[in-house]
């Protein structure tokens, strides 16, 4: 078993980890670098692993530092299976749709500002198309439902647990068997608060011998809903 991070290492962004148990190479989420013009150009380098040998894609959810290099990962080679929820699969439709948008929009700007003329305007390429996303949409394929397990493969099972945070998120739970070794790890995915109007509390996972957790927001403590909504008021 071995387990490798490609993105959300040392930051915050770009949530992409690797699983490899029992001859199987499973991701947990490709999402983008957001934040500055160095992170979109790490966007573009080498993902650290053979896109084309990846056998499983697991979606914690929809937001674009979880899922926006899918649609790259499928034009460099993917041709496994997405599994996620039904709600983190529509709402990464749209995402990925609007990124390959601003993508292609991006490198026309770019390409009129290093004053390109019109016959060398593919010199300046966008990260990936409106059709890359289009085609990533074919490898979606199981639909997860909370807190059922689901064999994604010999001697990989995968749990997901409502996470809180958006519409269909959830933290990971695999267990994981391989030459009579037995481990499991959690992936957190992003926590969202308690007591939301729209949204259920986080589940309480299972006990995990391996917990990979988000930590965006380090020791803080986020405020709470009450006094956040007050002073919104009073600013109005």
């Amino acid at each position: 078993m071995n387990l490798s991070f490609h993105g959300a290492d040392r930051s915050v962004t770009g949530s992409c980890h690797l699983v490899e148990c029992a001859g199987k190479r499973i991701l947990i989420d490709c999402g983008l670098h957001q934040g500055s013009r160095e992170l979109d150009e790490e966007n573009a380098q080498p993902f650290g692993f053979d896109a084309a040998g990846i056998d499983y894609l697991l979606l914690t959810h929809a937001h674009l530092d979880h899922c926006g290099r899918l649609p790259l990962l499928a034009k460099r080679g993917f041709q496994g299976e997405i599994i996620t929820t039904s709600a983190s699969r529509e709402l990464a439709r749209l995402v990925m749709l609007d990124a390959a948008h601003v993508q292609e929009e991006d490198a026309r700007y770019r390409a009129r500002k290093a004053g390109h003329d019109a016959a060398s305007h593919d010199k300046v390429e966008p990260l990936y198309t409106t059709l890359d996303a289009l085609n990533c949409l074919d490898y979606f394929g199981r639909t997860a439902i909370y807190a059922q397990i689901l064999e994604i493969a010999t001697g990989v099972r995968a749990t997901f647990i409502d996470a809180g945070h958006i519409l269909g998120s959830a933290s990971i739970l695999l267990e994981l068997e391989e030459q009579s070794h037995k481990t499991t790890v959690l992936f957190s995915g992003d926590l969202g608060n308690a007591g939301r109007v729209l949204l259920r509390s986080p589940a309480t996972p299972p006990r995990s011998e391996n917990v990979v957790m988000e930590a965006t927001y380090g020791d803080r403590l986020h405020k709470q809903l009450g006094p956040s909504i007050l002073m919104g008021s009073c600013k109005d």
